[in-house]
C-alpha cells in the first residue's frame, strides 16, 4: 500500500501572487513573504487537505522541502476533511509587489520639533482627508500590501485616528509599527490597542538626555516621551527610538542610550539632522560630518564598557546587533564587482516604499520637503498599480544597480573604496545633490577616503571587538 499523506498549511499562512513574482507563500498576521519557483509553489499547493501527496512516489528532493516546511511550521497534517480557510486559498494581485508602506497620514503635528524635514510645526504636508486616505488604502489592499506602518507628523493627533485603525484591520491588514513623540501614548490609548488585540512596536524619538525638550520645542516632551516607554514597557509593549545629533547634544549619547536601555528600549537609531525644512536655517547648531565622527569615535568604548546594553545604529558609521552579537557599518556593502549588474542600489525598496500626506510615493521619508519630492508620483493622481508598473522615478530607484551608478559616475569606477562603497546611501546622496537621485553620497565618500574607516577599525581593535 502506498503512503498517500495529507498536508495543510498551518492557520497563519496563505498562498498569494503578483506580477512577476506569482508564486509565494504569505504570513497572515506578520511581515512575511517568501518566494518559490514554480514546481516547490506547487507541493505548496497541495497543501490544502484534501490533495494525496504519494510520499513514495516523491522525488528525495520533495520530500526535503515537505519536512523543511514541517519543521518550520509553514505546514502540518491535516486532519480528515480538514480544508483551506478562505483566507489561505490563492489570490493573485494585478501589480508589482509590496509587502509595506511607511505612510505619513498627517502632515501636522503637536510638537514644534527645531528639526522637522517635512516642516511639521508649519504643516508644510497639510493633512489628507478621510477620503483621500480611504482611496489611498483602497490602493493598497489592491496591491496586496499587508503592513501598514503608521507615522506622521504625529499620526495619533488625526480625530479619525481609531477609524482607520478599525479599516485596516476590517481589510485583513496590519499594522507592524507606530511612530510617535509619545505625548499622546496614553494608558486609555494601550487600551484601545489591547481592545483590538493587537501590539505594533512603537518608534519613538528621543533627543538627548537634558536636550529633548529644546528640540522638540514643547517644555515636558522629555518626561512625556520617558513616561510613553515606560508605560509600555509595563505593559509589553516593545519599542525603539531615534536621536537626532547637534552640537549641543553631542556629549550626551552614552547618557541616553544607558537611560533608554534602563526604560526597556530595545534599539537605538543615532543620526545627524539633515539640513532641510526647519533645520536649514539654524547652521548654528549644525555638526560637520567630522564633529559627528569624532562623537561616534568618543563613544564606541564606552558602549562596550557598559555591556552593549541595546542594538544601536550609528549613521552608517557603527552598528551593533546584541540579538546576533554582530558589529557591522551600514556603509560597507561589501559586494564584488563582478555582482554590480544585479546588486540593487537600494535593497529595502524592493519590500517597502514612503507614502507622503500629499500622497506621494517615495523611496525613503527623508526625501520629503527636499526639491526631489516633486519628481514622485502621486497615488492620489494615478493608480498605485500603475505606478508600480510604469517608468518612473520610483520604479527606476526600485530598478536601479550598482552597475547604473557607476556608469553615472565615472570617477567611482576607479576608486579603491567601490566595492566596499557601491555608492552609498541614496537618500544621503540627495542631501548634497537635491536632484539627482544617482549622485555620489559625499558622506559616505568622507567616511572611506577621510580615513574614518580606519579609524574605527583601529579603535575596535584596541577594545578588543571585532569588525
Amino acid at each position: 500500500m502506498k503512503d498517500n499523506r495529507h498536508y495543510i498549511l498551518t492557520p497563519n499562512y496563505s498562498l498569494r501572487g503578483w506580477k512577476l513574482l506569482p508564486y509565494a507563500v504569505q504570513h497572515l498576521y506578520g511581515l512575511k513573504t517568501e518566494f518559490y519557483k514554480e514546481h516547490e509553489w506547487e507541493l505548496f499547493k497541495a497543501c490544502d487537505g484534501q490533495t494525496d501527496i504519494c510520499w513514495d512516489d516523491l522525488p528525495e528532493e520533495d520530500r526535503s522541502l515537505y519536512e523543511h516546511w514541517l519543521n518550520g511550521g509553514f505546514i502540518r497534517p491535516a486532519e480528515e476533511g480538514e480544508c483551506l480557510q478562505p483566507l489561505q486559498e490563492y489570490k493573485f494581485y494585478n501589480a508589482r509587489f509590496k509587502e509595506s508602506v511607511q505612510w505619513s497620514i498627517t502632515g501636522k503635528c503637536n510638537y514644534k520639533c527645531r528639526h522637522c524635514f517635512m516642516s511639521a510645526p508649519h504643516a508644510a504636508q497639510g493633512e489628507p482627508s478621510w477620503e483621500q486616505l480611504i482611496k489611498m488604502l483602497d490602493s493598497f489592499e489592491r496591491c496586496g500590501i499587508k503592513g501598514l506602518n503608521l507615522t506622521g507628523g504625529e499620526p495619533m493627533i488625526r480625530k479619525d485616528f481609531w477609524q482607520l485603525v478599525d479599516e485596516i484591520l476590517r481589510r485583513g491588514m496590519i499594522i507592524p509599527n507606530l511612530y510617535s513623540n509619545g505625548y499622546l501614548i496614553t494608558d486609555s490609548f494601550l487600551d484601545e490597542l489591547d481592545r483590538r488585540h493587537i501590539q505594533p512596536v512603537f518608534q519613538f524619538s528621543f533627543d538627548g538626555v537634558g536636550y529633548h525638550d529644546w528640540m522638540r520645542g514643547i517644555d515636558g516632551a522629555e518626561k512625556a516621551v520617558i513616561d510613553a516607554m515606560i508605560r509600555c514597557r509595563e505593559r509589553g509593549y516593545r519599542f525603539g527610538a531615534s536621536m537626532v545629533l547637534f552640537k549641543e547634544n553631542k556629549e550626551s549619547i552614552r547618557d541616553s542610550v544607558n537611560l533608554l536601555a534602563s526604560l526597556g528600549c530595545s534599539y537605538l537609531k543615532v543620526g545627524n539632522a539633515s539640513p532641510q525644512g526647519e533645520w536649514k536655517d539654524q547652521p548654528e547648531h549644525y555638526l560637520t560630518q567630522e564633529e559627528t565622527y569624532e562623537a561616534f569615535l568618543e563613544y564606541i568604548p564606552h558602549y562596550y564598557e557598559d555591556g552593549k546594553p541595546l542594538t544601536i545604529g550609528l549613521e552608517g558609521f557603527f552598528n551593533y546587533d546584541v540579538n546576533y552579537n554582530e558589529v557591522g557599518s551600514f556603509n560597507e556593502k561589501g559586494i564584488a564587482e563582478s555582482k554590480f549588474g544585479k546588486a540593487l542600489m537600494c535593497g529595502h525598496v524592493r519590500r517597502e516604499m514612503y507614502v507622503s500626506p500629499k500622497g506621494n510615493v517615495l523611496s525613503c521619508m527623508s526625501m520629503v520637503g527636499g526639491p526631489i519630492e516633486d519628481q514622485f508620483p502621486n497615488m492620489l493622481e494615478t493608480p498605485l498599480e500603475d505606478i508600480l508598473d510604469s517608468k518612473s522615478l520610483y520604479m527606476d530607484i526600485v530598478n536601479y544597480r550598482v552597475s547604473d551608478f557607476m556608469e553615472h559616475n565615472p570617477e567611482c569606477r576607479i576608486c579603491e573604496y567601490r566595492c566596499l562603497c557601491c555608492g552609498g546611501c541614496r537618500a544621503l546622496a540627495v542631501r548634497d545633490h537635491p536632484t539627482d537621485y544617482l549622485a555620489k553620497d559625499e558622506i559616505t565618500c568622507k567616511y572611506f577616503k577621510d580615513g574614518w574607516k580606519e579609524k574605527k577599525d583601529e579603535l575596535l581593535r584596541g577594545i578588543g571587538a571585532s569588525n
